[in-house]
């Protein structure tokens, strides 16, 4: 099984920022439903635990985060959502990171692989290498699929 994943240290990054972050920036919005003069206090209380419960969701999965690319599935486990696809139905793997296949049925799926989506142009700066991992994956998804690029 080949695994492509961010690399270490931005996966240590969101680990430890984004999540924690999500849950007390979720816990002030929450806090403020119980002022005494707050307007609309019960959006305010769900809005401030839905970002809680994000948080701690996307820390729970910030570990396993990645495309899985098995001998018969390529299997995506984003922050928040997961989704599978065949290796024999994977018909085109875009270079937006968009993966169109056909199920067993012959229904057609396209799901994208928010990992893998471009974040800049590749400029050849010094910043380039940041990203530049992103595109190797797409290519390397792309290849282990035996699919066209259109």
């Amino acid at each position: 099984m080949t695994v492509v994943r961010p690399p270490r240290w931005q996966r240590v990054l969101n680990a430890i920022v984004m999540g924690p972050l999500m849950v007390i920036v979720g816990g002030f919005v929450a806090s403020v439903a119980f002022e005494p003069e707050a307007s609309a206090r019960g959006f305010v209380f769900v809005l401030g635990s839905l970002f809680v419960l994000v948080g701690v969701w996307s820390l729970v999965r910030s570990r396993n985060v990645g495309v899985h690319l098995s001998d018969e599935t390529l299997q995506y486990r984003g922050f928040l959502l997961s989704w599978s696809a065949p290796r024999a139905g994977i018909t085109t793997v875009l270079d937006d990171a968009f993966v169109e296949w056909r199920d067993g049925r012959g229904d057609e799926h396209r799901r994208q692989m928010w990992l893998l989506a471009r974040a800049w142009e590749d400029d050849g700066t010094k910043f380039a290498p940041l990203w530049r991992w992103r595109r190797e994956g797409l290519l390397a998804v792309r290849g282990w699929a035996g699919a066209r690029a259109v």
